[in-house]
This record gives structure tokens, C-alpha cells and sequence, in this order.
């Protein structure tokens, strides 16, 4: 069982995976099928770390959207054949705005 620490990590990772490699241009997005795969890839990868977090660690970062981001996670493995492309793309793009916001404090 990977303990909370390893998950955290395995978050990071997939975050810094989609902050490198999504385009800001949408037509470079839509228009290399292999790169949203690799970006929703790794967004499911950021869920299911997430669902397995302890309730504890995810109580104690409560500003953390726990919830959306997990929720996120069982769209794309369950209704794989529904991805809404624009909003992995949204997620994507907002994702890297927040860290970077994050990271300029």
C-alpha cells in the first residue's frame, strides 16, 4: 500500500506532466489526439491519488477540492466514451494557472 507521502508525489508528478505539456494554443491541443490522451492520462492518474489519500491527510487541506478532483477521475475512467475534450483542456490550462500563481507567492 503506498502510504500518503508516495501518493502526494505521485500527484506532483502528474501535475508537473500536464503544466509541461499543455499547449496554450487549443488548435495544437485538438489537434494531436496522442497529447490529450497523455494529459488525460494523467489527470485520472491525479484523481485515483487523490480518492487514495487518507481522510485525514485530506481533512487536514481542506481548501484542497477534493471532491472535484476525484470526481474528475471516475468521468474519465467510467465515461470514457463522454470525455468533454474542452474540459480536460479547461482543467489542464487552469491547473497551470493556479501553480504558477501559487509558485509567484
Amino acid at each position: 500500500m503506498r502510504t500518503d507521502v508516495l501518493l502526494l508525489q505521485d500527484m506532483l508528478d502528474a501535475i508537473n506532466e500536464v503544466l509541461e505539456n499543455t499547449p496554450g494554443d487549443s488548435e495544437v491541443y485538438y489537434g494531436n489526439k496522442y497529447l490529450r490522451s497523455h494529459l488525460v492520462r494523467n489527470i485520472q492518474i491525479i484523481g485515483e491519488a487523490a480518492a487514495r489519500i487518507s481522510d485525514r491527510t485530506r481533512e487536514s487541506y481542506p481548501a484542497v477540492p477534493w471532491r472535484l478532483i476525484i470526481g474528475m477521475r471516475h468521468v474519465i475512467v467510467h465515461d470514457y466514451f463522454e470525455i468533454d475534450w474542452q474540459a480536460v483542456y479547461d482543467t489542464s490550462l487552469n491547473l497551470k494557472i493556479a501553480v504558477e500563481f501559487v509558485a509567484a507567492r
